[in-house]
């Protein structure tokens, strides 16, 4: 597991780093945010992986980490839900730039919050 968790923890760090740093500059450049948005559906299909293989080793890590884990996956399963089943109402609505703005913001949120959990785990192990 430690070897396993230190692989996935530097990996997340290899991907947030320009993640990060192309969201940053995309508040100066409005062009870089694709770029941003490119890296985070990496990073996203990454970070599903490292929850499902951290979900093998759930056991071995402590028990207010499994409250975290668990918080993590409700959260992003109300975040699909909600914003899958609300797409279709706000599309031709005075809101649309909130809903956006929302979707867009929410999963850079929770990519900050999934590093969290892998860093305090690796630095637990």
């Amino acid at each position: 597991m430690k070897i396993t968790n230190s692989i996935m923890t530097w990996i997340n760090r290899i991907l947030m780093f320009p993640f990060l740093l192309t969201l940053l500059v995309s508040v100066f450049e409005n062009e870089m945010f694709i770029y941003s948005m490119y890296i985070a559906f990496v990073l996203g299909i990454y970070q599903i992986i490292s929850f499902l293989v951290t979900l093998f080793f759930i056991k071995k890590v402590g028990s207010q980490k499994v409250k975290e884990i668990v918080m993590y996956l409700l959260i992003v399963l109300f975040y699909f839900l909600t914003s899958y089943l609300i797409a279709e109402n706000y599309s031709d609505s005075n809101l649309k730039s909130l809903f956006l703005f929302l979707v867009v913001a929410v999963p850079i949120l929770l990519s900050v919050f999934w590093t969290y959990i892998l860093e305090s785990i690796h630095k637990k192990t």
